[in-house]
């Protein structure tokens, strides 16, 4: 369909904004016409009396992405709960098809597009009949899932892919991330070659905990630096749009 991935994690609150504008941000700072999307945003905050897609303003601020947020998301909500339900709680309805269209519009437009799911791949968008994991079956989008790198990974990652490729959806790679420095005890040593062993697919990177990143304060502090020397984004690119690149 389009050039590009569906990213989606393990469980609410993995990073997965964050992974996503710095991939972003190493793309185009190699001259690649990189973008990255949030079709539906759970918890926007309303300003001046507009709702505000946060994941998006990040997104903008890190990857330095000229677009207008109504480029780059389609259906906001306040409450930040799971967007079948922020929809319902706000008098209205996430439907399918425009989110859909919606995608396939900028995945046509750039060489390579990010598209940010909403929790896990099981969360339902507008309803049970079409999840995260619909909108990637319907985009043809193999998956990025982003993983924590704690007790209780393995569980989570594993599932996660195993219920992927159930669907038959490819997962092009894992990214753990969050690793504290100096807190790195036997499991978090040993969860990423586990993970690799037991679903077949490739750990492509380990990303530090960074304390001056944060999307709601919109602070990216070495960000963008440490993703482009953390993680194999070269193979991603290279699999998608045959751009050249390392990493």
């Amino acid at each position: 369909m389009g050039r590009g991935y569906l990213v989606t994690g393990t469980d609410t609150g993995v990073g997965k904004t964050v992974i996503t504008a710095a991939l972003v941000g190493v793309w185009r700072r190699r001259g690649i016409d990189a973008v990255a999307i949030k079709p539906v945003q759970s918890g926007a905050t309303e300003v001046k009396g507009r709702l505000v897609p946060e994941d998006v303003v990040f997104y903008r601020h890190v990857a330095g992405l000229p677009q207008s947020l109504d480029e780059l998301n389609l259906y906001r909500f306040t409450p930040a709960v799971s967007p079948h339900l922020a929809a319902k709680l706000s008098g209205e309805r996430v439907e399918p098809s425009r989110v859909v269209d919606f995608c396939r519009e900028v995945l046509q437009r750039h060489e390579l597009v990010l598209v940010e799911g909403a929790g896990g791949l099981c969360v339902p968008l507008s309803g049970p009949d079409f999840t995260v994991a619909d909108l990637a079956r319907e985009l043809s989008l193999p998956l990025l899932v982003v993983a924590r790198p704690g007790l209780g990974s393995i569980n989570h990652t594993v599932l996660t892919v195993a219920y992927a490729q159930n669907r038959g959806l490819p997962v092009a790679g894992i990214i753990i991330n969050g690793l504290k420095a100096g807190e790195a005890g036997p499991a978090e040593k040993d969860n990423p070659g586990i993970i690799a062993a037991m679903t077949g697919v490739p750990v492509l990177g380990i990303v530090p905990y960074l304390p001056g990143v944060s999307v709601e304060k919109g602070s990216a502090d070495g960000l963008v630096e440490t993703v482009e020397n953390t993680v194999v984004w070269g193979d991603l690119v290279s699999r998608i749009c045959g751009c050249t690149g390392t990493g």
